[in-house]
């Protein structure tokens, strides 16, 4: 298992993990082909053009919130059935 495959496994897993990183989101919005852009203080965006989604997401301690991972799900889910 690679470990953008362990990452995946990590932000699918259920109940929502607490403990997903930053940088987690960050290498699963590049495997996924998305954009991040960095904000003013404490703050990142992933952008998809395409569909005009950006979902802002604050960052507090490294951990990103339980709702930010839910839109980043939904984000990524529809990602995959444009690919497929």
């Amino acid at each position: 298992m690679t470990a953008i495959d362990k990452r995946i496994a990590k932000f699918y897993r259920k109940p929502i993990p607490n403990d997903i990183t930053f940088a987690d989101v960050e290498a699963l919005a590049h495997h996924f082909g998305r954009e991040i852009k960095t904000g003013g203080n404490h703050s990142q965006k992933v952008i998809h053009r395409a569909s005009g989604t950006v979902i802002p997401i604050p960052i507090h301690e490294n951990c990103i919130g339980e709702a930010y991972v839910k839109e980043l799900k939904d984000l990524f889910d529809s990602i995959k059935e444009e690919t497929t």
